[in-house]
């Protein structure tokens, strides 16, 4: 592990310098026992991390569902939330469907087949890195889904480790206050762990985690800020980003093969509160040689406040490359002083 990668923050290993030491490098490699939990990092800071990520989409709803949980291995406690809602949502409680609790006792017998009581949530892995069982029920509120995560790819693992990002084939069954929905699509669960993540403000302009699938050969990854040779709204506001260091790490998984990209040229546009992602225009090279221009434009969202430093933008995001069309999600995460200065 890099020093880089000891940094605090939610930015964790990232700089906005061209020399983070992330780019175009190898991707990293895991284990079957990191689908797991894993010791704290090894400052032992309370902020010690370690997070699960699924969820499945149905675009012809404009549907996405949500389901994240957020460990904290040395203060022994975690988060767990289930979001389900559709089209453009102004606020979390929008949602059609939200059950969050950010305090609940830690999984003591792991997390290989456990059940969130207080969430009504119950998690079962199959097959480590590979396949995975999720089932949610809500007597109350008449809401429940049962649904298997079969992976079309290995882990795409961030270089140095501790992160994976992987694109999954989903098939179950939802039940929304008594409508019956078939879940038949893709999404890409994402799981980091042994890192710390401090809650403190970021001096960042908007942070866009991108992920699409098109089809079983052909998905990516992304994780990168607009290029400011783009001139985005907040070029002048934050003039250390500097272009060709705003990618911070990515992939594509194409014919079977798994290769890092080296570069990103994108340009957000946002909605009228100055904020909300309408669209996203990129070209993502990789280091085959190869360059993929794609076009993501926003068919739902709702703002997440992680935490009270930060608010993310959940985007079921219909992507387009050439011919081919995919779905996914963008989160654009941003911080204080972008959100004061742009939000209208």
């Amino acid at each position: 592990m890099s020093n880089e990668d000891n940094k605090p923050g939610f930015a964790g290993a990232y700089t906005t310098k061209k020399s983070h030491g992330l780019i175009g490098l190898p991707l990293g490699s895991v284990v079957p026992e990191d689908e797991f939990l894993h010791p704290p990092a090894p400052s032992g800071h309370y902020a010690s991390t370690e997070t699960s990520y699924f969820g499945f989409n149905i675009p012809e709803r404009k549907l996405n569902g949500e389901v994240y949980m957020w460990f904290h291995p040395v203060l022994k406690v975690m988060s767990a939330s289930v979001y389900i809602w559709t089209g453009h949502r102004k606020s979390t409680l929008a949602c059609e469907y939200i059950n969050h609790h950010h305090y609940l006792p830690w999984p003591a017998n792991g997390i290989a087949d456990y059940r969130i009581e207080a969430v009504g949530l119950h998690i079962r892995v199959i097959e480590p890195l590979k396949s995975v069982q999720i089932d949610f029920e809500d007597k109350a509120r008449n809401v429940s889904f049962s649904m298997r995560q079969e992976a079309i790819m290995p882990p795409g693992v961030r270089p140095g480790g501790f992160h994976i990002t992987q694109a999954m084939k989903v098939t179950g069954d939802l039940n929304l206050f008594g409508e019956k929905m078939k879940i038949d699509g893709f999404f890409s669960r994402d799981k980091s762990w042994a890192q710390e993540r401090r809650e403190d403000p970021m001096p960042l302009p908007p942070l866009s985690w991108m992920v699409g699938v098109f089809n079983k050969d052909f998905a990516f990854h992304a994780l990168a800020i607009d290029d400011p040779a783009l001139k985005p709204e907040w070029a002048s506001t934050f003039p250390a980003i500097e272009t060709g260091a705003n990618l911070f790490w990515g992939y594509v998984w194409k014919d079977g093969e798994l290769t890092p990209l080296t570069a990103a040229r994108k340009l957000t546009t946002r909605a009228d509160n100055g904020l909300t992602p309408v669209r996203i225009e990129m070209e993502l090279d990789d280091a085959k040689g190869r360059t993929f221009p794609i076009v993501g434009d926003m068919q739902a969202s709702m703002p997440w406040q992680t935490w009270q430093n930060m608010n993310t933008w959940f985007c079921q995001t219909r992507w387009q490359c050439g011919n081919d069309v995919g779905y996914g999600d963008t989160q654009d995460v941003q911080f204080n002083e972008f959100t004061s200065k742009f939000g209208k």
